[in-house]
């Protein structure tokens, strides 16, 4: 279990470090309904399970599938693999599930697909989240299309204190501010799936973002002042009941993303990404066999 104060430690080193997006990058703005799913890859099979999420992504692209996803694969904690579907409301998300009803043989394809990449995976978990613009900052700032890792942080709530983890979360804002890091990251609280829980999106374009926000750990501890880190170590202790803080690393052939992406950067999202990150397996994982 971690406090608070050890959540912001590690958070504020990829905060502190995310860049502003460049001018000519248009602003994704975060979606209202945020649908993450999360599979648990069992361990050692990591190879047999990138071939076959790889295949998703054209088979949505082939039978022109309205909703469009993102792939990511973990860097830290047990071998997962998480992907991020976005929705204005509710109704666009049942939309999108009724989008295969009456269609036999396209949902024929996906259920193929999800029958060879069973034996792979030990478990599915699917949460619904809501997006929280007046606990988020500066969306506007971030690169979406280029950051390819993002830092993916849940804090799971005492029940009854929503009230303690917003007043964190301005503390933690205003500190940055005061050391003109005016840094992007998008929070969502959990709607169903999930219970008394926050989510914290951070987008970085490289992991050197987390070099940066070492540089500036001290700023940020100075900026907050004796007296604020005192206020945020207490709120914890009333109301944080623990953190999961991962780094993910985007994975461009288990994705499925809307055409202002590709063109912002084709070579990362092309058909045979050119200048995707070296892929790092998971612990607990195979790679996947060479011929």
């Amino acid at each position: 279990m971690k406090t608070w104060l050890c959540s912001v430690a590690g958070l504020s080193l990829a905060l502190a470090g995310s860049l502003a997006a460049p001018a000519q990058t248009p602003a994704v703005p975060p979606p209202n309904i945020l649908n993450i799913e999360t599979n648990n890859i069992k361990p050692f099979q990591d190879g047999p399970y990138d071939k076959v999420a790889s295949e998703y992504p054209a088979l949505s692209q082939q039978l022109k599938d309205p909703t469009h996803f993102e792939g990511m694969e973990a860097l830290t904690g047990s071998p997962r693999a998480l992907f991020l579907f976005g929705y204005d409301s509710y109704e666009a998300l049942q939309k999108n599930e009724e989008w295969l009803l009456g269609d036999a043989a396209t949902d024929a394809k996906f259920d193929a697909l999800d029958a060879r990449q069973a034996p792979n995976v030990s478990e599915v978990h699917d949460t619904i989240w809501h997006y929280r613009p007046d606990l988020s900052n500066n969306v506007a700032g971030a690169d979406i299309p280029h950051s390819h890792y993002w830092e993916v942080i849940i804090f799971h709530m005492r029940s009854g204190h929503v009230e303690q983890f917003e007043e964190m979360t301005k503390l933690y804002r205003d500190a940055n501010l005061k050391i003109d890091r005016n840094i992007p990251w998008a929070t969502y609280e959990g709607l169903t799936g999930v219970a008394d829980a926050y989510l914290v999106l951070v987008p970085m374009t490289s992991l050197t973002d987390e070099d940066t926000g070492l540089a500036h750990k001290k700023d940020f501890g100075a900026a907050l002042g004796d007296e604020g880190m005192g206020r945020m170590n207490k709120l914890s202790e009333q109301s944080v009941a623990s953190v999961e803080d991962n780094i993910w690393m985007v994975v461009p052939e288990w994705s499925y993303v809307e055409k202002s992406w590709i063109e912002a950067d084709p070579q990362y999202w092309g058909p045979e990404p050119a200048g995707k990150p070296a892929r790092k397996h998971a612990a607990g994982a195979a790679p996947a066999a060479t011929h």
